[in-house]
């Protein structure tokens, strides 16, 4: 197809606007071994507004050809705000590359005030994000805990609450999020003076998240200290019957785990109760992904397995999410090192 195709001979359109079956048929030709691959047509974007996801459609034939979505989310790097999207779901099917698809897919979310952004990406995305200037890649460990039944009864003989209280919630998709926005929203904006680099965590994008998670539903646990919020942490259990590797399992991620100036009490309280609550899930093995390194430490003492660990880490390692993005505006002189991301940040979770 390439020979007789021409860059002029593709449009782009929002992806949700393509039928189930030219969409299948997209699947099948980028992840041929997963076909037929149903899952597709439940992506987060089918659920999401019309522009976080563009389609390359090959005119002539009618056929999808690429697809690229855009994570919306709002990012404080060096103190300021900054409208910001998280690339994923960057794929161009065979029979269509060399037209410069990919290219032109990531450049319709680009825009010279935005922050772009990708996280858990494939060596192909790689190669052709440093071709158009970005940096990186970068990983943040994949990190496990199994058995998380055994590991919080030892645990829970050595818990030292630190002066912090607990609260903890349940939503599902479409739930109204009431007081526990407010608690959100002043978590954020408390965080919003620490240093480094860290998407908005407040309760507009959580409310965002909930209207398109579909069946999905996360445990919150809200971290205070003398009756103020001080951080967070998320966790939730995969649905079976997706097709995964994990399926085999019963398995939680802790989509999410924040706290005020990276408070190691405060982190340790959260993960405490994030084991707690994958028991409570009945859960056979925990996930987790989190580029701070005060955050890895305190995932570690409670009895996370890191890519460090000998013989699993290096399993463990190979399957740690990459993370790329592009250095210009605020984000010009930002190091990896600075960066704050978990499944959260991107849409990790709501693929999952």
């Amino acid at each position: 197809m390439n020979g007789r195709s021409s860059a002029n001979d593709y449009v782009l359109v929002p992806a949700r606007a393509i039928d189930d079956s030219r969409l299948i048929d997209f699947a099948g030709s980028v992840w041929p071994e997963q076909r037929p691959n149903f899952r597709v047509t439940s992506s987060w974007w089918r659920r999401a507004e019309p522009n976080c996801a563009i389609a390359a459609v090959h005119q002539p034939t009618g056929a999808m050809a690429g697809l690229c979505g855009g994570r919306p989310c709002q990012w404080t790097i060096a103190g300021r705000t900054l409208d910001a999207i998280a690339i994923c779901d960057w794929y161009v099917a065979s029979g269509h590359t060399g037209q410069g698809l990919g290219k032109r897919l990531v450049q319709h979310f680009d825009t010279p005030d935005r922050f772009l952004y990708a996280f858990s990406i494939s060596d192909a995305a790689i190669a052709n994000f440093k071709k158009l200037g970005w940096t990186g890649p970068h990983r943040s460990p994949l990190m496990v805990l199994p058995l998380p039944r055994l590991a919080g009864m030892a645990l829970s003989l050595l818990a030292d609450g630190g002066g912090v209280e607990l609260m903890e919630r349940e939503l599902g998709g479409g739930d109204p999020l009431g007081a526990l926005g407010t608690e959100l929203d002043h978590i954020d904006a408390a965080r919003g003076r620490d240093p480094g680099a860290h998407m908005r965590r407040g309760a507009s994008d959580w409310s965002w998240r909930l209207s398109i998670c579909g069946g999905r539903r996360y445990r919150f646990c809200i971290a205070r200290r003398a009756d103020e919020p001080v951080g967070y942490v998320v966790v939730r259990r995969l649905a079976p019957g997706q097709g995964r590797q994990l399926d085999k399992l019963a398995t939680a991620i802790i989509t999410d785990l924040v706290a005020v100036n990276d408070d190691p009490k405060v982190l340790r309280a959260l993960a405490l109760r994030a084991v707690a609550i994958a028991t409570q899930l009945q859960t056979t093995i925990v996930l987790a992904t989190i580029s701070a390194l005060t955050h890895q430490t305190v995932l570690t003492k409670v009895g996370f397995v890191s890519p460090a660990f000998p013989m699993i880490g290096r399993f463990l390692g190979r399957r740690s999410p990459q993370f790329m993005w592009l250095p210009r505006g605020a984000a010009a002189a930002l190091r990896a090192d600075e960066m704050m991301l978990t499944f959260a940040d991107v849409a990790i979770d709501l693929d999952l």
